[in-house]
C-alpha cells in the first residue's frame, strides 16, 4: 500500500518555502533535529546535518537541520544552502557569528565556515542536480526558483541561494 504525504485529514499548508513554515508543517521540517538530539543522527547519513548558531540579536541558542548540497571528501567540507535565500534567520545568524557547532549523523564537532561565491555555488548545485535531479527539481519549485538549464542561469539562481561549507579544518 502506498502511504499518502501529507497523511488524510491533516493540512499542512502550501508546500511553498518562500515563506516562514507555520503550524503543523513548521513542527515537521523541524522534526529532524529530535532525530540528531536523540542520538539518531546516523539515521540521515550525511545527507542532512544540524547547525548549532546563536541568534544575532537575541543570543538565543538555536538548532537548524538542512541538507547537505554537497561533501567534498577531498576537503572534508559540508556545503549547505539557503534555498529561501539571505533572509534566511539561521543563514544571518551564520553571517554575524559563525555555527558553534555542526553534527553529521552523530559526529559533533566546533566548524571552521566559509560562504561561498555564486560561481562555486553553481558548481555544487550542479553536482547536486547530477546527483538528486528529481529532488533538485522539487526544492527549486517549491522555493520559487527556476533557470533556463544553462550554466549562467544556474549562476544567477545560485546569487539568490547562498551556500556555506562547513570542515573540522582550522580556517
Amino acid at each position: 500500500m502506498l502511504c499518502q504525504y501529507p497523511p488524510v485529514g491533516i493540512e499542512l499548508g502550501s508546500w511553498d518555502f518562500k515563506e516562514k513554515p507555520q503550524g503543523l508543517w513548521r513542527a515537521v521540517l523541524k522534526s529532524p533535529r529530535y532525530l540528531f538530539k536523540w542520538n539518531l543522527g546516523f539515521v540521515m547519513g550525511d545527507r542532512f546535518l544540524l547547525i548549532h548558531h546563536v541568534g544575532r540579536r537575541s543570543g538565543t541558542a538555536y538548532q537548524t537541520t538542512v541538507e547537505v548540497v554537497d561533501h567534498d571528501h577531498d576537503t572534508g567540507e559540508y556545503i549547505v544552502c539557503s534555498g529561501t535565500g539571505p533572509g534566511a534567520d539561521w543563514y544571518r545568524n551564520l553571517q554575524a557569528a559563525p555555527a558553534a557547532q555542526i553534527q553529521v549523523a552523530n559526529r559533533t564537532w566546533q566548524p571552521s565556515q566559509r560562504f561561498l561565491d555564486a560561481h562555486e555555488a553553481s558548481a555544487r548545485f550542479k553536482r547536486y542536480e547530477a546527483a538528486h535531479p528529481r529532488t533538485a527539481r522539487r526544492l527549486l519549485r517549491s522555493m520559487g526558483h527556476s533557470y533556463d538549464g544553462s550554466d549562467d542561469g544556474r549562476t544567477t539562481m545560485t546569487s539568490d541561494m547562498p551556500m556555506v561549507a562547513f570542515t573540522d579544518e582550522p580556517a
